[in-house]
């Protein structure tokens, strides 16, 4: 049997110290909360405290593109690909162009995206025209809706803020998967040696997977900051360099798209621009609460946060 998950360990822990009676209904996918004759819900990670369109603009990677964009909150383009078959009022080859003059525009790369896609799944770098094309395909074929086309951005740190109702609760960022040469392994020996077979890590095409790092050279090997996929979650505090921006462009988004509850990930690019990737809706911190010193203490009183807003 599956142990139970940090999340639902926090829950349970809360409910308990705040006295709120909980049950599990829908086979354990929600949790019912009451206390002083409210009641609450939990499905999943998603708190009863966003309003539907609120969760529907966060759930869509171009929706939340649009929203910030009009209310001059800086994030990285995104340009809509429909679905020939599911949104064929909308479809149009200029689409599929649009990807591709992004491509020429961006020193071939381009990122081909689901709109609905989470923890950096349905997400590939394309660097050809005939890449661009076999993924909208690949894409559609695994029954996407939309998707989006973006630029490629490098990326220093991804910074992730939790946000509830205006105030930032938390900021940590995050390091994209690496290793360290030891002058005898391979980059792919040292890959195994570090994560093992618990995580699996997205290669960037461009490392040489043979090749023998010098001792000591780190080796950064994925171009994605999901701490699922081997990312370094780094604390920080008030001395970082970038941590008043990014704080006033995730409050400024979250205002923006009227959400209550949120993480919001914000860019460091390698020319300093801070911006907006996405924002989720469904606050998760299971990975981070067991890899992080500290860290279950830090998500469970996220969560205690959350509950507290709810029953106000």
């Amino acid at each position: 049997m599956e142990s139970i998950k940090p999340f639902y360990r926090m829950l349970n822990e809360i409910c308990e110290e705040k006295q709120i009676k909980q049950k599990e209904i829908s086979y354990g996918w929600i949790r019912e909360l009451r206390k002083d004759d409210k009641a609450h819900y939990i499905m999943r990670y998603q708190f009863d405290l966003n309003s539907e369109i609120s969760y529907n603009i966060a759930g869509d990677k171009f929706a939340t593109y649009e929203v910030l964009k009009s209310n001059n909150v800086p994030t990285i383009e995104h340009r809509m690909i429909f679905s020939p078959e599911t949104r064929s009022g909308y479809y149009e080859n200029k689409f599929i162009e649009d990807a591709k003059e992004l491509l020429k525009q961006n020193n071939n790369r381009v990122v081909i995206k689901a709109n609905n896609s989470c923890q950096g799944k349905d997400v590939f770098v394309c660097v050809s025209e005939e890449e661009v094309e076999k993924t909208i395909v690949k894409l559609f074929d695994d029954k996407n809706d939309t998707l989006s086309a973006c630029p490629y951005v490098d990326i220093d740190f991804e910074y992730r803020v939790v946000y509830l109702d205006g105030e930032i609760l938390f900021v940590y960022k995050k390091r994209k998967p690496y290793v360290i040469g030891n002058g005898v392994n391979t980059v792919k020996e040292l890959i195994d040696l570090k994560f093992k077979d618990e995580i699996k890590v997205d290669i960037c095409r461009k490392v040489d997977l043979n090749r023998v790092p010098n001792a000591g050279e780190e080796v950064t090997v994925s171009w994605k900051h999901n701490l699922n996929n081997g990312a370094e979650p780094i604390i920080i505090d008030d001395t970082d360099e970038f941590i008043r921006e990014v704080r006033k462009i995730a409050l400024d988004a979250g205002k923006a798209v009227n959400i209550k509850f949120a993480t919001i990930d914000v860019a460091v690019t390698q020319d300093k621009k801070v911006l907006i990737m996405e924002i989720n809706a469904s606050v998760c911190m299971n990975k981070f609460s067991e890899i992080v010193p500290g860290g279950y203490e830090i998500a469970k009183n996220v969560y205690a946060k959350a509950i507290d807003k709810m029953f106000e």
